[in-house]
Formats: structure tokens, sequence, C-alpha cells
């Protein structure tokens, strides 16, 4: 699906405790099941995307990279999320655990159906909104820090997020008599629902207000530019995102913000090459130092250097490894390796001096092959 919010989909705070997030998840089963609603079309794929979004914020270890990073899965969003929760025979029709009855009264709902009513919106989250930032290849590795100018919508610090001018006060909404919901009877071959939903005049308040705030025309909120500081985990790679929860848009009505989705763009390096987690290096040595061996200094990706030990009669495309100098792979603590791969340089045109020399070698080389 269309990546949405997952919390914005169970319609739960980004602190809803797992109880909590079960709780909804129950709720929007019997608001939205297939089974329940066999003449909308757009019944199952709700569905399907309310179970995708259990089964991320229901499991600790997949919401927590959640909320770093905005997805899930091997490569941070790379993968798909898996089948959802299981309901049996799937949405088509067909036996759900001998019925929706059944299914109910497995999620701790007894009895006969009766009057089916969902929570009172009063309050809506604000959407979230996107960045983007670039960094160099060792601060993608490393992880930083780094500040992200944005524009978002924050709460008006006039009404308070409210929308009424101060003092102004509220009159009672005519639609759901103070209510702030209305009711609508639903008849299926399972008995008659009463559906509750939020009233759309008063968008669940109750109220409407007298005379609008001046300084948000009743919206609540206002237009801001701001500096956000950013945490770059290290082992980011290019085209991944980062989340920063609660810097998105500013909800109505007294709402949570949204989220700041920051977009990474990594520059490419001269120097090294990024594997996963582990960094090559391209070194290049003489001839000598080939045959010979030697002790080279190899750059490292934090900017300073470390001694490598060159073996007598390396090859080249040889590559030596300098033991947790490489990257990191996104959550994992220890570093990759750094990859030298040793390059023997040839004379392209040698002096007279080392032809003289590399002759008397060759000379050297073909009498031992005798």
């Amino acid at each position: 699906m269309a990546q949405r919010d997952y919390y914005e989909v169970l319609n739960v705070s980004k602190s809803a405790t797992p109880e909590e997030i079960t709780k909804r998840y129950r709720e929007l089963v019997m608001k939205y099941h297939p089974d329940l609603h066999k003449n909308d079309p757009g019944a199952s794929k709700k569905m399907s995307e309310i179970n995708e979004a259990y089964e991320v914020l229901s499991d600790p270890e997949k919401r927590k990279q959640y909320d770093v990073y905005g997805a899930v899965g091997e490569g941070v969003g790379a993968q798909g999320y898996g089948q959802g929760t299981n309901f049996g025979g799937g949405f088509g029709g067909g036996d759900f655990f001998g019925g929706v009855e059944d299914i109910l009264r497995n999620f701790g709902f007894g009895g006969g159906f009766g009057e089916a009513t969902v929570e009172n919106e009063r309050i809506s989250a604000g959407s979230n909104i996107e960045a983007s930032i670039t960094i160099s290849l060792s601060e993608a590795v490393l992880g930083t820090e780094k500040d992200v100018k944005v524009t978002r919508n924050d709460m008006c610090s006039v009404c308070h997020g409210s929308g009424v001018e101060p003092r102004a006060g509220y009159t009672t909404c005519s639609t759901c008599k103070g209510s702030g919901v209305v009711r609508k009877a639903q008849r299926t071959m399972f008995g008659e629902f009463v559906v509750q939903t939020t009233c759309p005049t008063c968008h669940g308040e109750g109220k409407i207000p007298k005379e609008k705030c001046h300084n948000c025309v009743g919206n609540g909120i206002i237009k801001g530019n701001h500096t956000v500081q950013v945490k770059i985990p290290p082992g980011v790679e290019n085209g991944m995102r980062v989340r920063v929860r609660g810097q998105g848009n500013a909800g109505r009505h007294g709402g949570p913000p949204g989220d700041l989705y920051v977009f990474i763009n990594v520059i490419e390096n001269k120097t090294f090459t990024r594997v996963q987690d582990k960094i090559y290096y391209n070194a290049h040595i003489s001839v000598a130092d080939a045959v010979l061996g030697t002790v080279i200094s190899v750059p490292l990706i934090e900017g300073n250097e470390e001694k490598l030990k060159i073996p007598l009669g390396t090859q080249s495309n040889s590559e030596l490894v300098i033991r947790g100098r490489g990257g990191y792979a996104i959550g994992a603590r220890r570093r990759g390796d750094l990859i030298v791969k040793i390059q023997v340089d040839i004379p392209i045109s040698p002096s007279s001096e080392e032809v003289y020399y590399f002759e008397k070698l060759r000379e050297i080389y073909n009498a031992r092959r005798r």
C-alpha cells in the first residue's frame, strides 16, 4: 500500500501503550471488517491497511524501527511487511473462524451484536512533512547531526488551536445537538447496527465558535518557519529517510503533531567505496614495494590514518583487511572492515636507470627458471 502513518491508520497517539493499540485495532475490526460490509468494495482494502499497521505497531522491535526510520523490514523499508494478521479464510467471504460473531468473540466481545459504536474523534493528528539533506560519506558511515529548515503548520498562539476568537465563546452545534456525533442505523444479515460517526459540522466538538480567531481565521493553525536538529544514525545510505517525531504539522483542536521525514542524499566519495558495512580503498604501491614488502599509511573514513604492513611478494589486486575500520549496518553495534585493495604500479615510461635494473632483474628471474 502507499506509505501512510501507521499511528494515523489506527488513530492512536505515538505514545500509545500496547494495550491501547490492541483495543483500537479491535474497534476498527468491528467497524471495517468485510463480512460486516459486504456492499462496500473498499472495506477489504481498508481492513488490509489496518492489519498492516497493527502488525508493525504491535511488535516491539518493528515498532522501534518504524519510529526511527518510518519503515520496517530488511534494508529498512526495502522489503514488504509480510501477510498481515491472519484471519483464516481471507476477506473474500468464507468461514472466518466460524463467522463474524466468532471473530468478535475471539477478540473479547461476547454475546450478540446489538449497537456498535466508535470512539468520538474530537481531535485530529497533524500530517507529516518531508525535507531532504545532503551529507558526506563519512557522516553517513559514522552518523551526525544536521540542522534542517522546514515550513510547517503551527498551533495558533492566539487561540491555542481552538480557532475561536478569545472570549468570544461557542454556540451549540445544531446538527448533532451538542453530542458531537451522529447516528445511523444499518440492517445486515446479522441484525441491526447503529453506527456512530463524528459530526461533520462541528467535527466532534459539539459546539461551533461564535467568532473565528482573527489570527488564524478559525483554522487553529498558522504557517511557521523552523530549524530542526536531526540526528542521523550511523549506517544510513543514499535514499533512506529518518523520522523526527513530533516535528510535522500541528494537529487540529489540540491533536498531536505529525512527524518530519528527512530524506538522505549521500555524496559520492573519490577515496572510498562503501558496500554495506565494508569500505574499500585502493592503495597504489611500486613494484619494488610489492616484491620486498613495506609499510604504508592508509587513510580512514574518520580523517586520520592507520599503518598497514604490505607482505613481501604481494600481488596486484590483493586485498588486505583492517578490522573494525569499515562502516555500520543499520542497527548494528560493531563496525565492518576496511578492505585495502593493492594496485601495483608498473612504470609507463621507465627511465634509463630503471631499464638497466629491470634488465638485471629479468636476467636473475630467467636464470632461476632454468
